[in-house]
């Protein structure tokens, strides 16, 4: 990676999640006049997510044309032998942003080579800046951040998530796995915002039995470089934009985790 510009994507990768988070701020108190579509149930779109997309691809294609891009709501784009790729949620928590609720974030992961490197997570209602690179630790608004220091399931909350894309009863069995080690939980709405809180300490664990790239790019990166551990994603050798399994948190909880999360259905 040495022939590669890291910090110089870094700063990128920050103020594109600033500014396309300021614009977000500023739909969000017009929310009202926003025009909604549906990708799926409970999956909606609006210009909010299409117009923060074009703010940071827009970005990354001034600074770095000759890097690939992969968004929620355009796909890929750029060279397809680039070794950078950038995978990028314009907007997290689109239901939350379009009722008015608090959880929604910019989410920018950098990939290079296939690893993840860069993670920046933007909260603009809170102004929490969460960013990443590899080999430099994870900062919130320039203060080093470390996952969990607990040390047992029974005292510790995992983010659970849960998408109708895929089978209920798998879910439900899965869940009991889950909540048979002792932990609680959290849904807050914002996958990309409940990794940057695992990173930072306030949420214990991660996981979830489906998610796309551009919801957990960014996350990885902060997990990691604040200390944590997160499983191989995507879990199997398909193309990255078909997502799959997350799942993360501190060392010593890590393992326990992986355990309930690999029981078998059956």
């Amino acid at each position: 990676m040495s022939d590669l510009d890291l910090a110089a994507r870094h700063r990128v990768a920050v103020a594109a999640a600033r500014e396309a988070g300021r614009h977000l701020a500023d739909l969000y108190r017009r929310r009202a006049e926003l025009v909604i579509e549906t990708k799926g149930p409970n999956d909606f779109v609006s210009r909010a997510d299409k117009e923060a997309e074009a703010i940071v691809r827009g970005a990354i294609s001034v600074a770095f044309p000759l890097d690939r891009f992969l968004g929620e709501e355009t796909g890929y784009s750029g060279p397809n032998d680039a070794r950078c790729l950038w995978v990028v949620d314009p907007l997290d928590g689109t239901t939350n942003f379009l009722k008015g609720a608090h959880n929604w974030c910019v989410s920018i992961g950098v990939m290079v080579d296939g690893v993840p490197t860069i993670g920046v997570v933007y909260d603009p209602l809170r102004d929490e800046m969460f960013e990443a690179r590899q080999g430099h630790g994870a900062r919130m608004n320039d203060a080093p951040l470390a996952v969990s220091s607990v040390s047992r399931m029974q005292d510790a909350v995992c983010a659970l998530g849960y998408t109708p894309r895929l089978p209920l009863p798998p879910f439900i069995t899965k869940t009991t796995h889950l909540l048979e080690t002792g932990v609680a939980f959290r849904q807050l709405g914002a996958g990309a915002l409940m990794l940057a809180y695992v990173a930072a300490g306030r949420i214990d664990l991660y996981w979830e039995f489906h998610m796309w790239p551009w919801d957990v790019m960014g996350g990885i990166v902060l997990i990691e470089e604040a200390g944590g551990r997160v499983a191989p994603f995507p879990d199997h050798e398909g193309d990255l934009a078909e997502g799959g399994r997350l799942v993360a948190g501190p060392p010593q909880l890590y393992p326990a985790l992986l355990a309930a999360a690999d029981r078998p259905i059956a």
